[in-house]
C-alpha cells in the first residue's frame, strides 16, 4: 500500500467513508464521535476573550491605519489648499486693484477703460473662485483653527466672482446713463426716459453690491489669521466704497424721473438761507422760489421774501414738547423761523404747511440752499451777471449777498429783491447747463456733504430713498455705529451779525468702554470778527431795532446735542458762570446757551460727552453752515478698530 492508500481507502468502501480505523477494535466502532471535542467549563470564556483580543488588536490596527490615512489625506489636501491659496491670493489681489480702477473709471466716465476692467475683474474672480473650490477646500475647512481662514477666503473669492459677473457689468452698462454729461440740461431740459430704462439694472446692481457688503461684514476678522484678515478687511473697505457709488446711482435713477416731472408736473419750494442771521440748518429763509418740474424742465413760477410768510395766528402743525421748549411756542408761525430745528424734514414739513396757509396750494417737496452752495455753482458756471449790472462769482457771492448788500441800502425790500434775483439768476445758469455738467454735479455734491444742500419730499417712498443721505439734513444721534454729535447757532438778535461769527469746533476721541459706548470731548469756540467800531454799522446788521442786544454784539444761541443713548456728562466755559439749559429733542439730549459776544471777544465752550452703547464708530460732527470757520476737527478711532478720522 502506498503512503497515502489508507487515506485514500476510508473513501472507497461501500457504505462510504467509514469513522473508524478498523485497527483501533471493535470497542470503537460503535461509539458516535461528537461534533467538537470535549471542553473544560471555562474553556469557552476563554475563546470568546481570546476572540475580543484579537479583535482590538485588529481595530487598534485598522484605526492605526486609518488614522495615518487621514493624516496623509488631510496633509495632501493642506498641501493642494497651499498650492491653490497661492494661486487664489495672486487672483484676488488682481481683482482688488480691478475695483479700485473700476470704481474711479466709473466715477470719472471712462466706458472704453471700465468695460475692459470688468473683463480683466471677471477673468482674474473666476480663476480666484476655482482655485478656492473642491473637495480638498472642504476637508482643510473643517480643521479647527485654520478652518475660519479657508472659509474667509472661499468667501471673498465668492464675493468677487458675484459683484465682478453680476452688479458691476450692470454698473459699467448704465454709467453712460447715470454720467453727469448726459444729465445735462439742453434748453433747459433734462431727459428722463434713459435714466428710467436704466433704473431697474442700477436698482438690481445695488442690490448686489449691498449684499456683497454684508457678506464680509459677517466675516470675523478677530479669528483670522493677520495675513488673511488684513485683506479681508481691504476689500470690506473696498466694496463699501463700491457700495456709497451704486447706492447713490440707485437712489437717483429712482428719484430723478418722479421729481422731475416725468408722471406729471411737480411744484417745490427752493428756500434760499441766509447765513448772516443763522439758524441750524443754516440761517433765515431770505428768499423762498417756488420751483415747477414737468417732463424734466425746471422753471421758477413764483418768488417771496421771507419775511412776507408770515404772521400766522398758530404754528400750522402740533409741536412737540422739545420743539416748544427750544424754538417757543410760536415755532412755525413764520417762514423766517422753519429752520431752527436742525432737522431738515420737519423744515420741510412746516415750509410746506405755512405756503399752504399764506400762498395755497400743496407743493410736492421743499429744499434750500444758500449763498455758500450759490457760490460753489458759481464756480462750476463761472461769474454770472446780475439785473443790475454787478457780476456775481464764487469769490465775492457770500461778502456781496450777506454783507455789502446791508451796507449799500436799508431798504429792507431792496435787499430781498436783490437776494431773490441773485438766487434766480444762479438758478437759471444752472439750468442751462453753463460751465459744464461734470462741475456742476461736483459742485452740488460738495454743497450737499457740507450741509448747504438740502431736498425733502412729501412723498414718503421719494422721503425713504433721500433718508439717510447728505442731502436729507435730518436730525439723527447716530450713522451706523458712528455716534453724531449735534453743534448749532441760532441768531439771538434779529440782526446780520452773522457774517462776522467765526466758529471752531473739535471732537477728541477720549476712551472706548466694555459696552461699545465712548467718551469724548467737544470743544466749541465762537469769535467775533466784528470791527471795533460795529455798533456804527446800519441798524440792519446791528438788529438795532430789535433792541435785545447792545449794537455791535453778536448774541448766538448755542445748542449742543449728544448722540442716540449718550448725555453731557460735564462741562466748563471759558468765561462766566457755567450752565446749560437741559432738554431733550427726538430723544436726543441737549444743552444750550446763550453766548454773547463784543467785537473781538471769544468764547469756549468744552464739554464730556458719552454716546450710546453699541457706537464703537469713529465720531461725526454735524454743525451749522457759517460764513466763517473750518469744518469741524474729528480725532478719534474706531473702538476695537484701526480706522482713523
Amino acid at each position: 500500500m502506498s503512503r497515502f492508500a489508507w487515506l485514500a481507502s476510508l473513501y472507497t468502501t461501500d457504505g462510504g467513508p467509514d469513522v473508524t480505523d478498523p485497527r483501533w477494535g471493535d470497542r470503537w466502532s460503535s461509539v458516535v464521535l461528537p461534533e467538537r471535542p470535549p471542553q473544560h467549563p471555562d474553556s469557552e470564556a476563554r475563546r470568546s476573550q481570546a476572540r475580543r483580543k484579537a479583535n482590538r488588536r485588529r481595530l487598534v490596527l485598522w484605526g492605526v491605519v486609518g488614522a495615518a490615512g487621514l493624516v496623509v489625506l488631510v496633509v495632501v489636501c493642506a498641501a493642494w489648499v497651499g498650492m491653490n491659496a497661492l494661486t487664489a491670493r495672486d487672483e484676488l489681489q488682481s481683482s482688488a486693484d480691478d475695483v479700485v480702477a473700476l470704481r474711479a473709471q466709473v466715477q470719472a466716465g471712462e466706458t472704453e477703460r471700465s468695460e475692459a476692467t470688468v473683463r480683466d475683474l471677471q477673468r482674474h474672480a473666476a480663476a480666484a473662485r476655482d482655485a478656492t473650490t473642491g473637495v480638498q477646500w472642504s476637508v482643510v475647512g473643517a480643521l479647527p483653527w485654520v478652518g475660519p481662514n479657508v472659509r474667509a477666503v472661499q468667501t471673498v473669492a465668492d464675493v468677487v466672482d458675484d459683484l465682478a459677473t453680476h452688479a458691476l457689468p450692470a454698473l459699467v452698462d448704465a454709467a453712460d446713463v447715470i454720467d453727469p454729461t448726459t444729465l445735462a440740461p439742453v434748453d433747459g431740459r433734462i431727459d428722463l426716459e434713459p435714466i428710467a430704462d436704466v433704473a431697474p439694472q442700477v436698482v438690481a446692481a445695488d442690490t448686489a453690491v449691498t449684499a456683497a457688503e454684508d457678506r464680509l461684514a459677517a466675516i470675523d476678522t478677530s479669528r483670522l489669521l493677520g495675513l488673511v484678515a488684513a485683506p479681508v478687511e481691504e476689500l470690506r473697505s473696498q466694496v463699501s466704497g463700491v457700495a456709497e457709488t451704486t447706492a447713490t446711482a440707485s437712489r437717483a435713477v429712482q428719484l430723478l424721473p418722479a421729481m422731475l416731472g416725468a408722471d406729471g408736473p411737480r411744484t417745490y419750494l427752493l428756500l434760499v438761507q441766509n447765513n448772516a442771521e443763522p439758524r441750524a440748518t443754516g440761517g433765515i429763509p431770505g428768499s423762498v422760489l417756488l420751483l415747477t418740474a414737468d417732463d424734466g424742465r425746471v422753471t421758477i413760477s413764483d418768488d417771496r421774501a421771507g419775511n412776507g410768510l408770515g404772521g400766522l395766528a398758530e404754528p400750522p402743525l402740533t409741536l412737540t414738547d422739545g420743539e416748544t421748549a427750544l424754538f417757543g411756542a410760536d415755532f412755525g408761525e413764520t417762514m423766517l423761523d422753519a429752520t431752527l430745528t436742525p432737522d431738515f424734514p420737519r423744515t420741510g414739513e412746516l415750509a410746506r404747511a405755512i405756503w399752504a396757509q399764506k400762498v395755497g396750494g400743496s407743493v410736492d417737496g421743499v429744499m434750500s440752499v444758500d449763498p455758500g452752495a450759490l457760490a460753489a455753482v458759481l464756480g462750476a458756471t463761472g461769474p454770472v451777471t446780475l439785473a443790475d449790472g454787478r457780476t456775481l462769482s464764487a469769490e465775492n457771492a457770500e461778502d456781496l449777498l450777506l454783507h455789502k448788500v446791508y451796507l449799500e441800502t436799508d431798504d429792507s425790500q431792496a435787499q430781498d429783491a436783490f437776494f431773490s434775483s441773485a438766487a434766480r439768476t444762479v438758478f437759471d445758469a444752472l439750468m442751462a447747463g453753463v460751465g459744464g455738467s461734470a462741475k456742476l454735479v461736483d459742485a452740488l455734491a460738495v454743497a450737499a456733504r457740507d450741509g448747504r444742500l438740502n431736498v425733502w419730499s412729501a412723498d414718503a417712498r421719494e422721503q425713504q430713498l433721500i433718508t439717510g443721505t447728505v442731502l436729507a439734513g435730518e436730525l439723527v444721534g447716530h450713522r451706523g455705529e458712528s455716534p453724531v454729535v449735534g453743534v448749532y447757532l441760532e441768531d439771538a438778535n434779529a440782526d446780520k451779525m452773522g457774517y462776522y461769527l467765526q466758529p471752531a469746533i473739535t471732537l477728541k476721541q477720549t476712551g472706548c468702554r466694555p459696552d461699545g459706548s465712548q467718551t469724548m470731548d467737544v470743544t466749541l469756540t465762537l469769535t467775533s470778527t466784528a470791527p471795533a467800531d460795529a455798533a456804527d454799522l446800519p441798524d440792519w446788521l446791528t438788529g438795532r431795532a430789535a433792541k435785545i442786544a447792545p449794537p455791535g454784539e453778536i448774541w448766538t444761541n448755542v445748542l449742543v446735542y449728544s448722540p442716540t443713548g449718550g448725555s453731557i456728562v460735564s462741562h466748563t466755559v471759558s468765561t462766566g458762570s457755567p450752565g446749560l439749559f437741559s432738554q431733550f429733542h427726538d430723544d436726543l439730549a441737549v444743552g444750550a446757551r446763550t453766548v454773547k459776544l463784543a467785537p473781538g471777544q471769544s468764547f469756549t465752550l468744552e464739554l464730556e460727552m458719552v454716546s450710546g452703547p453699541g457706537q464703537r464708530g469713529v465720531p461725526v460732527v454735524r454743525s451749522t453752515p457759517t460764513v466763517l470757520g473750518p469744518a469741524p476737527v474729528v480725532t478719534g478711532t474706531r473702538c476695537g478698530g484701526s480706522s482713523t478720522s
